[in-house]
């Protein structure tokens, strides 16, 4: 329901558009002098403001500065009603901002019609303006993304290299280095990877493309994560589903954090149990481990992009991301995500796919 805004010293006039719009589905707020009016279109933040010229303490061109001076009524529809109907009075409002006008005595009818089409034309200059926003961030973002990445690049490049020119002539603690920024930048590389990620989902940009993946892509996927933290052993991984048919990005996207997480926040030798399961309408992905921090189900309900569970106890990897990627991904395409704490104190995640 679009909220307006009628700023008018005359009762009469203010409580009949009062009751001619309340009856059309408008919600409608009303002042009876300028200063009033401007206080009140900050606190509402009204979709549209009518507004009388000639008014006590503050007239209706010094509403029109006070209002149009606060970025965030540029899109905001400001239309004057006034008895003045001179062409000199029409054009100073336009000058100041004003986005049309209204001559009293005026019909129910001109200010439905007025109110309509300036409601109209404020959506369309709001989906052009969202639209050359996200084409600015998307842009800049892309720009920013690729002189950290082209780099970060450069350098796993370099240390692959160096890690296999020199598995005979390093030392023990250069290889070890070498190890260590080769982790450290790979996290790195990880972390930037997937703020551009959420910004393109959280964007709409992803176009989403369906198709047939076996299980060897997800058992494929899962060894290289517990390879990358040594613990291939700690993996337990049970299928019952030869294929799902998903984005292919998508799926692993969701399998990798959730599953990089269970690793992140266990110690060696604690077990990640990952099963794909056959439902009868659904293919249903669990994900189990211990829930050795303690991690409460308010935490993961409430969470939001860079914040980290428990930061200020825990002095875990990574920005926060993760999560909200796969939570994200759920919602747009969905999917049922459930979290949950078991009796032996594991963090089970469970995720269908219809």
């Amino acid at each position: 329901m679009n909220k307006i805004l009628v700023i008018e010293d005359e009762d009469i006039i203010r409580e009949n558009i009062f009751d001619a719009l309340s009856l059309n589905d408008f919600e409608i707020f009303t002042a009876e002098n300028g200063i009033e009016g401007v206080r009140l279109a900050k606190q509402i933040n009204p979709d549209l403001i009518l507004c009388d010229i000639m008014m006590p303490l503050m007239d209706g061109y010094g509403v029109l500065k006070e209002i149009k001076s606060d970025e965030k009524f540029t899109l905001t529809p400001f239309v004057f009603i006034s008895a003045k109907s001179n062409h000199e009075d029409i054009r100073n409002g336009m000058n100041l901002g004003a986005d049309d006008y209204l001559i009293k005595p005026f019909l129910l009818q001109d200010l439905l019609k007025i109110v309509s089409l300036k409601l109209e034309e404020s959506e369309r200059k709001k989906k052009i303006y969202y639209n050359k926003q996200q084409d600015l961030i998307e842009q800049y973002g892309s720009v920013q993304m690729h002189e950290l990445n082209t780099p970060m690049n450069g350098i796993l490049t370099s240390i692959t290299l160096l890690q296999e020119m020199g598995v005979k002539n390093y030392s023990k603690e250069v290889e070890e280095l070498l190890q260590i920024i080769n982790v450290s930048s790979k996290r790195l590389h990880r972390s930037l990877s997937n703020i551009l990620y959420y910004k393109q989902l959280e964007g709409v940009n992803y176009s989403f493309y369906s198709e047939v993946i076996k299980e060897t892509s997800i058992s494929v996927t899962l060894i290289n994560i517990a390879k990358n933290y040594n613990r291939r052993e700690d993996l337990i991984y049970f299928s019952e589903a030869d294929i799902i048919q998903f984005d292919r990005k998508l799926l692993l996207t969701i399998i990798s954090e959730l599953v990089d997480n269970a690793f992140k926040f266990t110690l060696k030798d604690d077990k990640v149990f990952f099963s794909l399961l056959q439902k009868e309408n659904a293919i249903e992905i669990k994900i189990r481990h211990n829930n050795r921090n303690n991690f409460e189900i308010e935490e993961f309900e409430n969470s939001h992009p860079f914040v980290q569970f428990k930061k200020e106890k825990y002095e875990q990897a990574g920005i926060g991301l993760g999560l909200s990627i796969v939570k994200l991904i759920a919602i747009q395409h969905g999917l049922k995500l459930n979290y949950e704490i078991d009796t032996n104190n594991n963090a089970v995640f469970t995720i269908n796919f219809p």
